[in-house]
């Protein structure tokens, strides 16, 4: 720390720890047992009730229908023991129900069920539960990995925790099922969907460990200023050094580094050992902007305190979470090839819309639309990609426009094309025409439809295809679509040439190839047989459907499907068959074929 910086924050320690001090010579009633010291104002709290409420003369008698009287906070105004009023004693008769009815107290709804889908709005059915115990529900909501890069899963397990459901049989433990899953969504990216579920209940942020995953992401993601809304609520509310942290993150981007300076002194009396933190802190109040180093693998508050202050991240920085990738791609400071890296890698976690992603793209410098056409297999990097995307998104011409798409789709990987990326690609398809001139692209078209879960407009991408197919003029391309096509139901297994396929696919060497695609295939298109009995005779009892899906997800983990088995994604979509959950297991099983069946420049 420099002799200047002590100079300009020793008067306002010296202030505000004899405040500190005053504080606590008051006594316990005013001291907080361990809590951390706020560095913000803390309001004012509001004037005290009456003991009692009685109406006025001339006000009249209460609507029983109104909502009850509170005091700001959920909490009702009127005193437990509150006299009678206007007079009457205490023999005077209760109101009571009419003869025959019987009345029961109105309970409010538990938030641990709420949610924005229902099952005919693309959720899950209401009794997604059935079958799962309170904790086990727990425990498999707890249980979900960050970081998915595979869209189906990511896209499944989303709906699932925004859905409306019927709560698990049990008593709840220490943490609401409704914070989980807000915690959960963040994890996989979804911010809008975590608000969603605020919206409708505030509880999930009186939850510790769901409150520091949501300011995470919401500052991380770029709403810096509603997440230090909010850091004054969670400093008072949490026993924790890391909400001061975040609290220190907030008045260094707001200018405010003398609050921050004697944070450093508050956390440093309190024991706090995160010397990394303190030495930007210090760094950022002195006005330095020297690039850092050595700080390789930051915390999400370190690496906001870099970006807040201004400051070049190293070079070797090691990142994988979606929020601090969103993050360093929004970094002005941080050269714009980086930063396209960084925006891709969200994306791929599903922390990057279509429309922040094309903004990225649009700022790098165009390249020439006929060498990036001849070199897409081979150049696969995201400058290429954010190339081509640009020229794609201003070519005027159909046919070259046509070229173009067919280059970024070898340029991108079967995960890019089922996401973000893809759905990028897929509106510049708005634009073709189904004639023979875009046979050629017809395979791709309906491949990337398809990814993109949207049958209606791949199907007649489909018919084109087979039509060129049929000719024998498709060289093969129509040998990567079909069985994705059969999934949904577009193209029937039996009509297809099996030798012919084979021969197109690349011969006797692509056969472990065609046999594990065909392996998907039958797993999704059969009847799944019923689960054996135990060995005593007695029925299996099924799982949740909940458990089901999220037991797939745990499975086949970040990677998703490109890192499983043909044979473990085969059992998955049969469990999910059984279960009810056809939709899924499609998603699942077109984006593990569609792995297998990559096109070919």
């Amino acid at each position: 720390m420099t002799g200047s910086a002590d100079r300009r924050r020793a008067p306002v320690r010296a202030l505000l720890l004899a405040g500190v001090a005053l504080g606590l010579l008051a006594g316990p009633a005013l001291a907080q047992s361990g809590a951390p010291v706020p560095l913000f104002p803390q309001s004012r709290p509001a004037d005290p009730l009456p003991a009692s409420v009685t109406p006025s003369p001339d006000r009249p008698s209460p609507d029983p229908l109104a909502a009850p009287v509170t005091d700001g906070v959920g909490r009702s105004a009127l005193p437990m023991d509150t006299p009678p009023v206007d007079g009457a004693g205490g023999d005077a008769p209760s109101p009571r129900a009419p003869s025959g009815m019987i009345v029961e107290e109105l309970k409010a709804p538990d938030p641990d069920g709420v949610g924005t889908l229902r099952a005919n709005e693309g959720g899950f059915p209401a009794d997604l539960w059935a079958g799962t115990s309170r904790m086990e529900a727990e425990a498999l909501l707890a249980g979900i990995p960050a970081g998915l890069t595979s869209p189906a899963l990511r896209d499944g397990t989303r709906r699932l925790l925004l859905s409306v459901a019927d709560l698990p049989a049990g008593e709840p433990a220490a943490r609401s099922l409704v914070a989980l899953r807000v915690e959960a969504l963040t994890r996989i990216g979804d911010l809008s969907g975590a608000d969603a579920l605020l919206d409708m209940t505030n509880e999930p942020l009186k939850d510790e460990a769901t409150a520091t995953a949501w300011m995470e992401l919401t500052w991380l993601a770029g709403d810096r200023e509603r997440a230090c809304a909010r850091v004054g609520e969670f400093l008072g509310r949490f026993n924790h050094a890391s909400w001061q942290k975040w609290q220190m993150v907030c008045q260094i981007g707001a200018g405010n580094t003398d609050m921050a300076l004697l944070g450093i002194d508050i956390l440093r009396e309190q024991g706090d050992k995160d010397d990394i933190f303190f030495r930007l802190t210090e760094t950022a109040a002195a006005g330095q902007k020297t690039p850092v180093k050595g700080v390789t693998e930051p915390s999400p508050a370190q690496l906001a305190l870099m970006l807040a202050s201004g400051r070049l991240p190293p070079p070797d920085l090691k990142v994988a979470a979606v929020g601090p990738l969103a993050a360093l791609a929004r970094a002005e400071q941080i050269p714009l090839v980086q930063r396209v890296g960084f925006a891709e890698r969200a994306a791929v976690l599903g922390g990057m819309e279509a429309a922040a992603l094309a903004a990225f793209y649009e700022q790098v410098e165009g390249g020439d639309a006929k060498a990036m056409t001849a070199a897409a297999a081979r150049k696969a990097t995201p400058l290429f990609r954010a190339q081509l995307v640009k020229a794609l998104r201003a070519e005027p011409t159909p046919a070259a426009k046509a070229g173009l798409f067919k280059a970024a789709m070898l340029a991108g990987s079967t995960s890019q094309q089922a996401g973000t990326y893809g759905r990028l690609l897929l509106e510049q398809t708005a634009d073709f025409r189904l004639t023979v001139g875009f046979a050629v692209v017809a395979p791709l078209v309906a491949r990337l439809a398809l990814l993109q879960d949207d049958p209606k407009a791949a199907a007649p991408w489909i018919t084109l295809a087979r039509d060129d197919y049929n000719a024998n003029k498709d060289e093969g391309a129509f040998a990567r679509l079909w069985p994705l096509a059969a999934a949904y139901g577009l193209v029937r297994e039996v009509e297809i040439d099996k030798t012919r396929w084979l021969r197109d696919l690349g011969g006797n060497a692509a056969r472990d190839q065609a046999d594990q695609v065909l392996l998907i295939l039958s797993a999704l298109e059969r009847t799944p047989d019923p689960l054996p009995p135990f060995a005593d005779g007695s029925p299996v009892g099924g799982k949740s459907k909940a458990a089901v899906w999220l037991d797939a997800v745990a499975l086949l983990g970040p990677e998703g499907v490109a890192g499983a088995a043909a044979t473990d994604i085969a059992e998955i979509v049969a469990n999910l068959n059984r279960a009810g959950l056809k939709d899924q297991a499609r998603r699942i099983a077109v984006e593990a074929m569609a792995t297998l069946l990559r096109p070919v420049g």
